[in-house]
């Protein structure tokens, strides 16, 4: 019997399948991360919050190094997905694109801010969850990039366009700037003219 499956039959004698799935400590671990950090992902706590006993976490992670290894994975994937879908829909308009990456960033509707500051912190101590930050955030970049080719900018300017873009919306994140949905709205079509140099 492997290490897992015995670690599985101690902590749940019984062999059934705890209600909880996957995502559901998935979910957890994020909450956690993004509410106190990395040092609160602790499968006690997990469990605790999750009303269950931690018997159930290892039906589907071997340890806690694993669940942090598949929670950065998760984050790689889900919070940058929205972007990848928006070249995918536009026909290459690039206003159109720009417009719909603003409206990403503005209802925060596929994609958190807060998960992303939080794993910023997180890759302050971790080298291999920084090398995943910094390749969100090229793959990010090279999306805006490809949305000022698309409006017909060359190849340099596409780039430089692309990263006052992508470091002017990071900043505006770590300074955790305060502004009502409807202000934001008000002033959007003004950052869309001034940072793409087209009207809206």
């Amino acid at each position: 019997m492997s290490s897992v499956l015995k670690r599985r039959s101690r902590a749940n004698p019984s062999g059934r399948k705890p209600a909880l799935g996957r995502d559901a400590w998935l979910n957890a671990a994020r909450d956690a991360l993004i509410r106190e950090g990395v040092g609160a992902v602790q499968i006690g706590r997990l469990a605790r919050s999750l009303g269950v006993t931690r018997g159930g976490f290892y039906w589907f992670f071997d340890s806690r190094r694993q669940l942090l290894k598949e929670l950065a994975a998760d984050w790689e994937h889900t919070n940058t997905a929205a972007f990848k879908q928006v070249l995918q829909d536009s026909g290459h308009n690039g206003v159109a694109e720009f417009q719909a990456i603003t409206d990403i960033w503005v209802n925060e509707r596929s994609y958190s801010p807060a998960w992303d500051s939080a794993m910023r912190d997180w890759a302050r101590t971790a080298k291999a969850i920084a090398n995943a930050v910094r390749r969100v955030d090229d793959e990010r970049i090279e999306i805006l990039k490809q949305i000022f080719l698309d409006m017909g900018y060359d190849e340099d300017e596409a780039f430089v366009r692309a990263r006052i873009v992508y470091f002017h919306q990071i900043g505006y994140y770590t300074l955790d700037v305060q502004e009502s949905r409807q202000q934001r709205l008000r002033l959007l079509p003004l950052y869309v003219r001034i940072l793409t140099g087209q009207a809206s």
